[in-house]
């Protein structure tokens, strides 16, 4: 039933829902916590995110590029047993909103730093 899965059903792929959707949560709050501009523009996040910058990006910004990388990949691993398991379902479906909201993210990012909104 699960021959041709990457993460069969049982403690590995418990393990590995748990972490994915830890990382796919933090994602979340931190988009959340990305429209409210007092927290962005008052230096909290910098203090909370590490105030050194690498290569020119904040380490906020590099989290979150990295980690949406690494959540479209992860996706595969849960899509082989997605008609027969609840979680990874879940789980391919919460990469897919995580992905999504990803590029509004952006935009939203490119609209409030040339002062759109």
């Amino acid at each position: 039933m699960f021959e041709n899965s990457i993460l069969p059903e049982g403690r590995a792929s418990g393990v590995a829902s748990v972490i994915l959707r830890t990382v796919i949560g933090l994602d979340f709050a931190y988009y959340v916590l990305s429209f409210f501009p007092w927290i962005i523009n008052s230096g909290f996040a910098n203090r909370l995110f590490n105030p050194h910058h690498t290569y020119g990006f904040r380490s906020d910004f590099l989290w979150i590029v990295f980690s949406t990388i690494a959540i479209f990949f992860a996706m595969f691993g849960f899509i082989p047993n997605f008609k027969e398991s609840r979680r990874a379902r879940m789980n391919v479906y919460l990469c897919l909103a995580s992905i999504a909201a990803f590029p509004i993210y952006i935009f939203w990012l490119l609209l409030s730093w040339k002062g759109g909104i």
